[in-house]
């Protein structure tokens, strides 16, 4: 397996939910469990925090958490991912962004990715798992994902996609969709160009930087996980987040 680095990018504002990543889950700031659950990886040589506030950099320093500080005007997470990538003058092949917003993403998923990814040719490799109820599929904070026959995206959308022409919307849940998952593996060239070109037209519609990859051609391997995963956008995510943490601390100490 190759030397890899892992960066969480975590930025302070939020327009839907401020100060996200200090948000307590469990009893520790959101960044810093997703940073543990990432470190726990068997592939991941080293996790770095990236952000844009000392109030998360304080944070860091108290957990003992290795970040960077970066600019705050970047405009997405990847472009702070790669600005952090050279502030650390690394050199690693693979880098993985891995979303600070993920809090009940395990070590196993990023694994899984990984071994499956490395496998192939494909340019960047990210998780998705299947919905199965309606309220997910219509959540436009839920990104949807249709895939070709070689589990390659071949478009993402807040939408519900793809569209079931003859059947009830109530009923659509019987039919295969798929979220994604915001963790992205990146071979270092791919990352480079990436950052290198601008916003696109359908990145700009939806809000979904990957939009922006996808439209340059580049392919996404989408791995599938069965882990109930819940991305915090808002706070009923972030009340659900606290409800399966709280939960599993319960079960755990039986």
């Amino acid at each position: 397996m190759n030397d890899i680095l892992a960066i969480i990018p975590a930025r302070y504002a939020s327009q839907r939910l401020n100060a996200k990543p200090l948000a307590d889950i469990g009893g520790l700031p959101m960044i810093i469990r997703v940073w543990q659950n990432v470190s726990a990886s068997k592939y991941i040589h080293q996790t770095i925090i990236a952000t844009d506030d000392k109030r998360i950099a304080d944070v860091c320093e108290q957990f003992n958490c290795p970040f960077v500080m970066t600019a705050p005007e970047l405009n997405s997470g990847t472009e702070r991912v790669l600005a952090a990538y050279k502030i650390l003058n690394a050199n690693q092949n693979i880098v993985v962004n891995i979303q600070g917003d993920e809090p009940l993403l395990q070590a196993k998923d990023i694994d899984i990715l990984l071994e499956q990814f490395l496998k192939t040719n494909f340019d960047v490799g990210t998780l998705i798992t299947k919905i199965n109820c309606s309220d997910e599929i219509f959540n436009p904070n839920n990104v949807k994902v249709v895939l070709d026959k070689n589990n390659c995206a071949m478009y993402f959308s807040r939408s519900a996609i793809p569209f079931i022409r003859d059947l009830p919307q109530e009923y659509w849940h019987s039919k295969d969709f798929w979220k994604h998952i915001g963790v992205y593996v990146y071979r270092k060239n791919v990352l480079e160009f990436f950052i290198e070109h601008p916003q696109c037209d359908l990145e700009n519609c939806e809000k979904l930087e990957q939009l922006r990859l996808l439209e340059l051609g580049y392919k996404f391997y989408c791995v599938a996980t069965d882990s109930n995963l819940i991305s915090v956008d808002t706070q009923e995510d972030l009340d659900l987040v606290r409800g399966s943490i709280y939960s599993k601390i319960l079960y755990s100490k039986i």
